[in-house]
């Protein structure tokens, strides 16, 4: 069993480390153009605070002896692993209390200590009996503060996780918190975990006492069921366990219900942009868009991220792709757009423009999206940003999708195209890279040699010269008989000595192509779709590969040669060719009998 682990955590990881990327097919998925997932930190609205008060305890300023003691043993106690002695404990508690002369904060100070302690100690319903009375009778807002982020662990420690949730979600936007952002994010986080689990499906209606936290509830109910894999979470026994989908009709319904508590705090359009999340979580699109269509054109709300992704998202999952550009566009110009929601819209566009044939507009996204390193730093927005909280597949940043998009997928004129419309684009080097390498698969050296010279590539350019200069003499019209024959040999020659050098796309691709290509395969595609793609995908393996291109002009000359010396000096380079031909070319069939016809045909052909 232990071996069988290890072999699984390593085909993983070799998957992880050298798997394809279909991130620009996302689009195909319906869980992509799901509403962005909700993390804690989405739901503070109020400044951090920039200043916090030393807890309870804590303080290094002098006073009474006794309260000195008691600060120095509950800091003992405050370190981990430490013992915990409740008799002298309760001495030091006992000597603070019956000093005479404590201030009003000093004593508020020993009466949060008293609850800490049971805390410490395990004494959850008395400490969170103390805190709530502390709370009744204190005045110091830290340590009211305090008090409550305790009483919220309390509750946690004792499993109310609605009575703790609400609590650390009001201190998040407390003008007077004495809590740091990241102690009350981490709390949610650990209270709620991912989408808030059984418990705050049970107990959903409770949380539609104010607006806060309804809207913080139906956020959690309605993340993306794939968005996130909770390796921490002992009851997924299996790796990306999806949860049960929302309860829409339950959700929708308590909408309705306490439609004036979400009206009177932002208005109707918080409720709309709710209840247009409940829907796309349920897969009704149709509902999202007529609840869209309610919100007035001028409503701020339209401006917002979360309604342009999910406006977007609506249309095009009800295929009406030319009606979700302009919610997209909005969505990736907007000044309230994070860098990952940037991401998340170039992605989706990449979607749109592939079903509208817009090949130059597909390839400006995808771009931007691409990993390898541009002249603009700034251009790799998305990548500086963790993107966990977007319900989009980030996939393993390796470009592969653009490379196929640049090398097989949009023909050469939108290349073309790109270079004119967009000639200080970030990538335009790459497009204008890539552009000559089709031009040599084409046969058009000169023009391959311009390009590459203008990007200073001389290396390239020169291979490209002196194949156009063999290619010449080898198809001229006037080379007749075994002058021309000598000349294809040459040509074939010199592909079959650079191979992965003039045709194959070095930039594009590195050495892990074979782990792309599987169109065929992809049940995502529509049939026409997947013939397509196949279809592109066979053309390059060809087109890219010079030794199979140095096999087929070698055929030829073997053919008209015949037994001469000539003839097996092709037939042997030819053999040389379809046993040296890379793994990706992928046609095994055709190169093997391509080597035993050679062979026969050497074996019977006198020296």
């Amino acid at each position: 069993m232990k071996r069988l682990l290890i072999a699984l955590l390593v085909t993983f990881g070799l998957a992880w480390a050298c798997g394809f990327d279909s991130s620009l097919r996302e689009y195909l998925n319906a869980n992509f153009w799901m509403p962005f997932t909700k993390k804690a930190s989405d739901f503070a609205k109020a400044p951090a605070p920039k200043a916090l008060t030393p807890y309870a305890g804590m303080k290094d300023s002098p006073g009474a002896p006794a309260l000195a003691q008691l600060r120095a043993a509950y800091q003992q106690i405050a370190t981990p692993n430490s013992p915990l002695d409740s008799k002298s404990l309760q001495r030091s508690l006992a000597s603070a209390r019956a000093v005479p002369n404590l201030s009003p904060l000093e004593r508020e100070e020993v009466d949060l200590l008293d609850a800490k302690i049971d805390l410490r100690a395990d004494a959850f319903p008395a400490a969170k009996q103390k805190l709530q009375a502390f709370l009744g009778r204190a005045q110091s807002p830290a340590y009211r503060s305090e008090a409550r982020g305790w009483l919220a662990y309390a509750h946690f420690l004792l499993g109310e996780q609605t009575a703790a949730g609400k609590i650390y979600l009001d201190e998040l936007n407390r003008p007077d918190s004495n809590l740091s952002r990241e102690t009350l994010e981490n709390s949610l986080r650990r209270t709620y975990d991912f989408d808030g689990g059984p418990k705050l499906l049970a107990d959903l209606e409770s949380y539609f006492d104010t607006a806060p936290h309804a809207a913080f509830a139906i956020y959690l109910l309605t993340n993306s069921n794939t968005a996130e894999i909770r390796y921490h979470d002992p009851s997924i026994d299996r790796l990306g366990q999806l949860r049960p989908a929302p309860p829409y009709a339950r959700i929708k319904a308590l909408l309705e219900k306490h439609s004036r508590l979400l009206q009177s705090e932002t208005g109707a359009n918080a409720l709309a942009l709710l209840s247009m999340r409940a829907a796309l979580s349920a897969g009704d699109p149709p509902s999202a868009l007529r609840l869209a269509a309610r919100v007035p054109a001028t409503a701020a709300i339209r401006r917002e991220p979360d309604f342009l992704w999910m406006l977007a998202s609506a249309h095009f999952l009800s295929r009406q792709y030319a009606a979700a550009e302009g919610p997209l566009l909005a969505l990736s110009r907007s000044p309230r757009s994070t860098l990952t929601h940037k991401a998340a819209a170039a992605y989706g566009l990449c979607g749109v423009y592939q079903k509208l044939n817009q090949p130059v507009e597909q390839l400006r996204h995808a771009l931007w999206l691409d990993p390898r390193p541009a002249s603009d730093p700034d251009s790799r927005g998305p990548f500086r940003e963790d993107v966990e909280n977007q319900s989009i597949h980030w996939g393993i940043v390796s470009g592969w999708d653009a490379g196929f998009l640049l090398d097989a997928e949009a023909p050469i004129e939108a290349l073309r195209a790109f270079i004119e419309q967009y000639p200080k684009a970030p990538q335009v080097a790459l497009v204008r890279y890539s552009l000559a390498v089709r031009l040599a698969r084409e046969n058009q050296f000169d023009g391959a040699a311009q390009i590459f010279d203008s990007l200073h590539v001389s290396y390239r350019s020169n291979r490209m010269r002196r194949l156009a200069v063999l290619y010449g003499e080898a198809y001229r019209a006037d080379a007749l008989g075994t002058e021309a024959l000598e000349a294809k040999l040459a040509l074939a020659q010199f592909l079959f000595d650079n191979d992965q050098r003039v045709l194959f796309n070095d930039r594009l691709w590195g050495g892990l192509q074979t782990h792309f290509f599987y169109g065929a395969k992809d049940t995502r595609l529509t049939a026409p779709e997947r013939i397509r793609q196949a279809t592109l995908e066979r053309k390059l393996k060809d087109d890219q590969e010079e030794r199979w291109r140095a096999y087929l002009i070698l055929r030829e000359v073997v053919t008209e040669a015949g037994p001469t010396p000539l003839g097996r000096r092709s037939a042997e380079l030819a053999i040389r060719c379809v046993r040296r031909i890379s793994d990706r070319f992928d046609r095994p069939k055709e190169i093997r009998d391509a080597d035993i016809e050679l062979s026969v045909w050497l074996r019977r052909t006198p020296q």
